[in-house]
């Protein structure tokens, strides 16, 4: 079956562009946060969104979940925010779920032997 899946060094390229990304973004409002982020998955699922790259996207989808959570933690005074009070947050700003661009049905049309 035709697939193509991230080589690991553009992974953490891109994994730590969308880190510098979201700390340029740290102090803005949860709802600008959230759109910011949003756009950037977009941006990388698009890119990044063939078939055979699933578990891939969706590693990037933790990652950003992780980081943003630990970046909300960071800016407060009180250090720590709970996962119960994130997945509020999450719920009411919800980040891109990661989306093929290209299926694998339709790579099959792109690929030249």
């Amino acid at each position: 079956m035709v697939g193509r899946k991230t080589e690991k060094t553009r992974l953490k390229r891109s994994m730590e562009k969308l880190r510098e990304q979201m700390r340029s973004i740290r102090h803005n409002s949860l709802k600008n946060q959230a759109h910011e982020i949003n756009q950037m998955l977009r941006g990388h699922y698009a890119y990044y969104g063939l078939g055979g790259n699933f578990k891939l996207l969706w590693k990037v989808h933790n990652f950003v979940e992780r980081y943003w959570h630990n970046m909300l933690s960071s800016r407060s005074q009180k250090s720590y925010i709970p996962w119960q009070k994130f997945s509020v947050i999450k719920e009411r700003y919800p980040l891109q779920q990661p989306k093929l661009k290209i299926s694998f049905a339709r790579i099959k049309e792109y690929a030249v032997l």
